[in-house]
């Protein structure tokens, strides 16, 4: 049976430091975007105030290491400033409307992909001016799958120490969640920008980026980001980074079953 694809996107930091968080996120939108899902069906969450930054050499400009165009343009605000909280992405990514804005409204058919791009710390994702927690995370991925309201989900976190986020994961919720950092290691800032004077994204979001930018969604496959030995984030980080969890048989899902309309 085949539902509705959601996606849910969110940048957790602020400040023109870390440009490349939200960079990172209107890179991934447009290229979602550019393969037919919705805007209906995607929840943008970031604080919006890096492309008019006073900083910012190119005023009302993003550009992302996978499109040196502006991909901010046309990138939905539907959660920005005070409303990129921890307690917002829980509502959102459970369809809870108490929110006041734009939610995901998935069924039993339906798959939903997460990317989270941010500043982290040992068992914390961080947003603006709040901790994410681990225990608050995975009690709501348990309640959206004890109700039934999504067929399978992945979920990317690029954020130091990430791994401490989900190591109570169960196999049996139907969760695939890829970290860019194990446990012990920080996330590595990437592509530094001459012009912006800062990094543009992270080793393990570029690695992805590129890799989606130009991949055939109906033939690739989460998985060969990861196994792939011509991507550069892979060649360089031959430990243990990036880390699995959850029902990794879903990794081999094609892109399309969740990035393409």
């Amino acid at each position: 049976m085949s539902g509705k694809k959601w996606v849910l996107l969110v940048a957790g930091s602020k400040d023109w430091e870390n440009y490349q968080h939200q960079a990172n996120v209107c890179g991934l939108y447009q290229i979602i975007k550019n393969h037919g899902i919705p805007d209906e069906q995607i929840v943008v969450m970031m604080y919006d105030d890096i492309a008019c930054n006073h900083l910012n050499p190119q005023n009302g400009d993003i550009i992302s290491v996978a499109d040196t165009s502006n991909v901010y343009l046309g990138v939905p605000k539907d959660y920005t400033g005070e409303q990129v909280t921890p307690e917002n992405f829980l509502a959102a990514l459970q369809g809870d409307d108490s929110t006041g804005r734009k939610v995901i409204k998935s069924g039993a058919n339906d798959n939903i992909y997460v990317y989270m791009t941010g500043l982290g710390n040992e068992g914390t994702f961080e947003f603006p001016h709040k901790s994410l927690y681990p225990g608050d995370f995975i009690g709501s991925i348990n309640k959206m799958s004890e109700k039934q309201t999504f067929s399978k989900m992945v979920i990317f976190m690029t954020s130091s120490y990430s791994a401490t986020m989900f190591q109570d994961l169960s196999s049996h919720v139907n969760v695939f969640a890829l970290t860019a950092c194990d446990k012990y290691i920080q996330s590595t800032s990437s592509d530094f920008d001459e012009t912006r004077k800062v990094y543009l994204s992270d080793k393990f979001s570029s690695a992805w980026l590129k890799f989606i930018y130009t991949a055939d969604f109906n033939t690739a496959t989460f998985q060969k980001m990861v196994s792939d030995k011509q991507a550069k984030y892979i060649q360089e980080n031959s430990g243990p980074c990036p880390c699995q969890f959850g029902n990794t048989e879903i990794s081999h899902c094609h892109l399309s079953e969740f990035l393409q309309q």
